[in-house]
């Protein structure tokens, strides 16, 4: 029997799913069965003919794709078999922060975008991130941009077709690895994510879809970043007007954030005078800080109905980072929120699905996307070993979703905690050293020079 979470689910992803007559074999993967953990082994034979289809999508209308395919003798024909799956090359991660400045930055666009690219028509030869960013979105692609807290920012295309796949895949993952209830108050510890194209905010912005807009309540609200203000943060400036700002905001922010928390710590003592459960969504960091300044003032909550999503790393607050293990038993102690309803999410921008933990901590791959973890020489090393994490996704048509990253990982053949199907990467998840400039990257340089 179906539940009433799932019933509400489904009547709120009716507008992501396209008619039946138009489904793709990505969209018989995505939309044919009713849940991903459950009916496993039939989503995943789904996601093996989406995964051909996709290949030859990108074989076929991505010219730097294509070349890439040329350079390591792989054509459509290669490809017969799940088993010859792992002959597909992979774009390293690094690949989408790895473009020019000026000029050139459309023409890289331009490159990594599969099909005709929507051009919009710039009022400067010269536009700048932002301005990009915005006319495409006017024109349906989503330039989703990371925080580039490295120095350099991420820049992942994604048509409107792409994303609503993402959201309906992501959510689908929340409501079976959650406890969902659309009527749930929900607290965003981002900015607000329908001002941005961040990918992080963005992602946790899905809760619009997922509950209702009245019950959301964000944490820096009317705040537009862009990358130019993530620049500025970093004291990034160009020119004296940037610097100006720059040293403003310096002052600003610290003020800013602590009256933000303060009210987010307002709204959780109010809920729990109230007695209703809340989804506390954000970054670790931003919860640690919200936490220490609950410890230091002695203001401490119990919320034991309520639950914990957090996402996206620790950032420039890295020195902070805590095992997750010590983070959960601080979010009880703090917040009175048990930790098997503490989730911790695994996400990428390159990637068009989360990977989300179940009560018991481990993150459990959707059957849409196949997960690999590599040795040191790119060679898959299959379950139980830590490496080089990378993924086969179908999903996106507006690039090609076969990567591999810099993460480092364990892949496990199942959960060791539930009885959920399908395999999961292991708890804590970290950043290989010195994995930027290798192998394929290096490789992918030199075609982005040729296609110039």
């Amino acid at each position: 029997m179906i539940s009433k979470a799932e019933l509400e689910f489904q009547k709120r992803m009716e507008k992501f799913i396209p008619p039946k007559e138009n489904w793709t074999p990505i969209d018989k993967a995505l939309f044919t069965q009713k849940t991903y953990f459950e009916d496993y082994q039939k989503s995943l034979d789904l996601t093996f003919n989406a995964i051909k289809y996709s290949f030859n999508h990108h074989f076929e209308n991505n010219s730097l794709y294509r070349r890439l395919c040329e350079v390591n003798n792989v054509t459509p024909d290669t490809i017969t078999s799940k088993e010859d799956f792992n002959k597909l090359p992979l774009l390293p991660d690094s690949f989408f922060k790895d473009y020019p400045e000026g000029k050139g930055f459309l023409k890289w666009l331009d490159n990594v975008y599969t099909g005709t690219t929507p051009m919009p028509t710039f009022r400067t030869e010269i536009p700048d991130h932002d301005n990009v960013i915005e006319e495409f979105n006017k024109k349906g692609v989503s330039i989703m941009f990371t925080s580039g807290t490295s120095g350099r920012f991420s820049f992942i295309p994604r048509d409107n077709g792409s994303w609503n796949r993402l959201k309906y895949n992501a959510m689908r993952s929340v409501v079976e690895l959650m406890d969902y209830n659309p009527n749930d108050t929900v607290v965003l510890l981002i900015p607000d994510p329908r001002l941005t194209n961040l990918t992080i905010a963005s992602l946790f912005g899905i809760a619009y879809d997922l509950y209702n807009s009245e019950n959301i309540h964000v944490a820096l609200e009317d705040m537009k970043i862009t990358t130019q203000y993530l620049r500025m943060q970093r004291a990034e400036t160009i020119g004296i007007k940037e610097k100006i700002k720059a040293k403003a905001m310096s002052k600003l922010s610290p003020i800013v954030l602590k009256r933000s928390d303060n009210k987010i710590i307002s709204l959780l003592e109010n809920l729990e005078k109230e007695g209703k459960r809340a989804n506390i969504a954000g970054p670790p960091f931003w919860l640690n800080r919200i936490m220490g300044r609950m410890i230091k003032e002695d203001r401490k909550v119990k919320l034991p109905d309520s639950q914990v999503l957090t996402g996206g790393g620790w950032k420039a607050e890295e020195d902070k980072r805590t095992p997750e293990e010590t983070f959960r038993e601080k979010v009880e102690n703090v917040l009175g929120i048990p930790q098997d309803r503490f989730h911790d999410v695994y996400a990428m921008s390159e990637c068009s699905s989360v990977f989300l933990s179940c009560e018991g901590h481990y993150k459990h791959v959707p059957p849409t996307i196949i997960p690999l973890v590599l040795d040191e020489n790119l060679n898959s090393i299959g379950y139980d070993k830590f490496g080089r994490f990378a993924f086969i996704d179908p999903i996106p048509e507006s690039y090609p979703g076969f990567i591999i990253t810099g993460d480092k990982v364990k892949l496990m053949e199942r959960c060791p905690a539930c009885n959920r199907k399908g395999p999961v990467l292991d708890i804590e998840v970290s950043r290989l050293p010195g994995v930027e400039g290798r192998g394929c990257a290096a490789v992918m340089a030199d075609l982005m020079e040729q296609e110039e």
